[in-house]
């Protein structure tokens, strides 16, 4: 086959055939959405108004230009200024009257349906057929695109994921609320906030005094956990992810894992959770009631939902590609991604900097995570000076693009002494850590005190670790 597909003609066109069918609609269910529109200026062209917001959502331009005209009188004299008298002179001082079928056909118009009271329904029949339309378009521009590729085909796919997922959200409903309507929210949730009512938290990482700083991880932000290597970021990122799938909600949570594969990292989790060290194991120190711990914890993970793909050098295309089907197949709430520096950017101009890749790799997942509507946990490196004797890390210490700082909402920088838990004796009861909350647009920041059991690979709040967590060695 030489030749692409003929691109879909616009709403005002004659029917298009497509592979010997025509595009889907269905003009009597327009028409009585444009009567009940006019009989009920009120209810009805609220609902109408709201859910056929995008271009096209009518097949026949004259139904077309008949709502967007119905759209300019409500915005100016307000739905008790519409009936059919104002909506001709509002075409015809615009010119259209004659393109929208003339006085003959307004009347027409007026008589579709005896009452308004299934306007939900006739709007959902335009809304589908519309919906139908906009697909074929989609898939037709990507049939093209196929024909005379002029991008990587990555890149491609990830034109053609976003393209799909904008047409699956034009089904959504959107409401316009004025401040007065969102005032009672607001200032409900401020009463939250200051009574610590843990509802107006975003998803709660298992550690109090983080959640309180940050209010949670929230959907749509982008949270950057970063640190030196081996101080532990990918432990407190296993932990943070373990008390969100096993705790009371028993969230879905979605796991990248670029440097560790799948298999050690179910078995870091494993060994964290029930609170037993794999040297324990390996040198067959366990009792059977600690190995019955163990197969508890095993059952408990076993049923949580934790998707992980530990592709190694995974592509950032790729990541977004399979992010979105993580999100379609197993309703993830939240991702993890471990570590930026990792992720590999095809596309790029070979005099490109490493830190334009990282910029941009930056900045496609805070754009991920708007779009999946859930917050995202990206672990990052530090720089070496952050590693210098005495020196605390600083947002400066960020490897390789300042772009992570500015995209990130939250910025955590994870901080102990590596020399403490070579020390035996000391690391008996756990070596004390700081996460450095350097970064918060929407909060303060601040200093979270934390312990670290190197044993369990596991971190704890410094406030609620107790006895029973110190590990006996």
């Amino acid at each position: 086959m030489d030749q692409a597909l003929a691109p879909p003609q616009t709403f005002g066109a004659p029917l298009v055939h497509v592979g010997g069918h025509a595009f889907p609609h269905n003009h009597q269910a327009e028409m009585a959405v444009l009567c009940s529109m006019l009989i009920d200026p009120g209810y009805a062209a609220e609902v109408a108004l709201d859910r056929l917001a995008f271009e096209g959502c009518f097949h026949k331009r004259e139904h077309q230009l008949i709502f967007d005209t119905i759209k300019d009188v409500v915005g100016e004299n307000s739905r008790t200024g519409l009936d059919l008298l104002t909506l001709s002179d509002a075409l015809d001082r615009a010119g259209h009257l004659e393109e929208a079928g003339g006085q003959a056909y307004l009347a027409q118009i007026l008589t579709a349906v005896p009452t308004a009271a299934n306007v939900e329904q006739y709007v959902d029949i335009v809304l589908q057929t519309a919906i139908l339309r906009r697909l074929i378009n989609t898939c037709v521009e990507t049939a093209n695109r196929c024909f005379n590729p002029e991008e990587d085909i990555r890149n491609l796919l990830d034109t053609v994921e976003s393209e799909l997922l904008a047409v699956t959200g034009l089904n959504e409903t959107t409401q316009i609320q004025t401040i007065e309507q969102l005032m009672l929210d607001a200032v409900n949730y401020l009463e939250k906030l200051r009574t610590g009512d843990v509802d107006a938290l975003g998803l709660q990482t298992g550690y109090p005094e983080l959640d309180r700083l940050i209010t949670g991880l929230r959907p749509g932000e982008m949270f950057v956990l970063a640190a030196r290597p081996s101080i532990g970021k990918t432990a407190l990122a296993l932990n943070i992810a373990a008390n969100l799938a096993l705790g009371s909600e028993r969230l879905p949570v979605g796991i990248f894992s670029l440097e560790m594969p799948a298999r050690q990292l179910v078995l870091r989790m494993l060994c964290s959770d029930a609170r037993i060290g794999m040297a324990e194991v390996r040198e067959g120190a366990i009792t059977h009631q600690r190995w019955k711990q163990m197969m508890k914890a095993a059952q408990r993970l076993k049923d949580a939902v934790i998707v992980i793909d530990d592709t190694g050098g995974i592509d950032i295309l790729e990541l977004k590609s399979k992010a979105r089907r993580m999100k379609r197949d197993y309703g993830i709430k939240v991702l993890l991604i471990d570590y930026l520096q990792l992720v590999q950017v095809s596309g790029m101009n070979r005099n490109s900097s490493r830190e334009n890749e990282v910029s941009r790799m930056s900045g496609a997942i805070k754009a991920l995570a708007k779009e999946l509507d859930i917050p995202i946990v990206v672990l990052a490196q530090l720089n070496r000076q952050a590693a210098q004797q005495g020196l605390r890390p600083r947002l400066a210490h960020l490897r390789e693009s300042g772009a992570i700082e500015q995209d990130a909402d939250v910025v955590a920088l994870l901080h102990r002494d590596r020399d403490e838990q070579q020390d035996r004796e000391k690391a008996k009861n756990g070596v004390p850590a700081e996460l450095l909350v350097a970064k918060n647009r929407n909060g303060e920041t601040g200093v979270v005190h934390l312990v670290f059991l190197p044993v369990f690979t596991r971190f704890e709040s410094k406030s609620r670790i107790a006895d029973e967590d110190v590990p006996q060695l």
